[in-house]
This record gives C-alpha cells, sequence and structure tokens, in this order.
C-alpha cells in the first residue's frame, strides 16, 4: 500500500520564507524539481516581488527584507475608481515606456549610491537604495515625496529590538547622571505605567537580573560604585561612561527607536 505525504500549510509557509529571504540578493539561486522532468533545476528568483498577506506572519529577519504597506478598509466618503484586472492597451504602453526608461538608466542606477535618510543603515538603506536612485533621476519632488514616504513607512513597521529599547530609556535615564545603582534603575525604568519595563515580558517589573541579562548582550556588566569593606554597603550599578559605545552605535538618529518616556 502507498502511502503519499502531503505537504503541510506550515512547510508551504517555510519554503515561501526562504524563496523571499533568497531573492533578496543577487545570483542567490534556489534548487527545485520540476514534476516529470527528473533533476534538480536552480532558478534565479532575484526580482521585486509584491506579496499580499494578512497579518505580518513572518519571521523578523524575514520582514527586514520588506517594504511594507498596509492596507486599511476605506472610509464611506472616500470613492475609489474600479480596477477591472484586464491587461489592456493602456497597461502594454505603460509597460513598454518603463522598459525603454530603465534601459536607457541601467548604468546610471546601477552605480547610484543616494543619500539616505537619518537611520537609514544596513538592510534598511539596501531596501530603498533602487527607489531613491530612481526618485532622484525622476527630478522634480520625487526624491522628498520618497524619502518621506519611506521615513513614514519605515516608522510605522519597523520595531526595535528589546536591547535597543532598553538603551533609549537608559539613554534618556543618564542625561545628567553618572552612575545610578542597579536597585535605582529598575525603579525609574519601572516608574512609568505605559512604559514595557513596569510589567517586564507581561509579568512584574523588571528585575536587577534581567537588566543586566538583557545588557550583557552589549557587553555592559554591574560594577561596584563607591567600593566599601563592607560586602553589604557596596552598591552594584552602572556608570554612564559604559554605555558611550553602546549608545553611538546602536541609538543612532533611527526614526524607529521609541523610548520608554523615562524622564
Amino acid at each position: 500500500m502507498r502511502s503519499e505525504r502531503r505537504t503541510s500549510a506550515n512547510e508551504r509557509n517555510k519554503d515561501l520564507v526562504d524563496i523571499i529571504n533568497a531573492s533578496w540578493t543577487r545570483g542567490t539561486p534556489i534548487p527545485r524539481t520540476l514534476p516529470g522532468q527528473g533533476g534538480t533545476h536552480r532558478f534565479d528568483i532575484f526580482c521585486p516581488k509584491i506579496i499580499g498577506m494578512v497579518g505580518m506572519k513572518v519571521p523578523s529577519t524575514t520582514a527586514t527584507r520588506f517594504i511594507t504597506i498596509k492596507m486599511v478598509p476605506r472610509l464611506p466618503e472616500e470613492t475609489i475608481e474600479d480596477f477591472a484586472f484586464a491587461d489592456n492597451p493602456e497597461f502594454v504602453e505603460l509597460r513598454r515606456k518603463l522598459a525603454r526608461w530603465a534601459a536607457d538608466n541601467a548604468v546610471a542606477l546601477g552605480d547610484a549610491k543616494p543619500e539616505q535618510p537619518p537611520g537609514f543603515h544596513n538592510r534598511l538603506a539596501a531596501n530603498w537604495r533602487l527607489l531613491f536612485a530612481i526618485a532622484d533621476l525622476a527630478g522634480g519632488a520625487w526624491a522628498k515625496r520618497a524619502r518621506q514616504a519611506a521615513i513614514k513607512l519605515s516608522q510605522q513597521h519597523a520595531e526595535p529590538s528589546q536591547g535597543r529599547r532598553l538603551l533609549a530609556a537608559l539613554q534618556e535615564i543618564y542625561m545628567n547622571r553618572a552612575e545610578i545603582p542597579s536597585a535605582e534603575i529598575v525603579q525609574l525604568l519601572a516608574a512609568d505605567p505605559d512604559a514595557e519595563w513596569c510589567e517586564y515580558r507581561g509579568r512584574t517589573p523588571i528585575t536587577q537580573r534581567q537588566l543586566a541579562v538583557l545588557l550583557k548582550e552589549y557587553e555592559i556588566y554591574p560594577v561596584v560604585l563607591h567600593p566599601t569593606k563592607r560586602l553589604d554597603l557596596s552598591r552594584h550599578g552602572y556608570r554612564r561612561a559604559q554605555f558611550k559605545d553602546a549608545f553611538a552605535r546602536f541609538l543612532p538618529a533611527d526614526p524607529n527607536i521609541r523610548t520608554s518616556g523615562v524622564k
């Protein structure tokens, strides 16, 4: 009796994620077996894609390869022209013009190094580089409009790591302090009822141990402040100087960083 293995939804989703991740980088083909042809065929899948989905149920590393545009229901007073989903002569002419423009400007676009908005680095900058280059070549107000849209879309959907959110909160706490004991830091963090630290991970206020674990990622460790001969009087905490490198590297003028509101 032959048993056929069914492909689960999770496996299909994993395949889609693998395709998205691989297609972000030029020259990264994926192997696939074609029905009835045998052997393994490699496909170069580097190209722009438009993917519609309900919610953002994808790994964070995959989401950073997206430019996300959230769709919302229209208001009753909003009018939208019906779209027939037909490949008519108008679209044929539009494709012809776009192909000609792309061919004429391929070298300029390939060599372009457009100016990036503050906080646009690494993958975020790579996602927008070609779009900024196209806007710059188009001239007029397109360069400004493209960067305004990029900043707004990035602010809406990008979520900094918990560690970076903690650094942002600590940067405010240390504005006028040279050193602070760990016990006081967690009190200050938890004092803001709207911040995540007052119910850390949906439970109790953040503890000194949890603070130390998060800061360990940045090689920042508690030190003894004003040491004495008595262990119970030697308070542990952090000095502002310990955060100098982390603040500079992980908290640039990033539009996505949201602070906790701690003063």
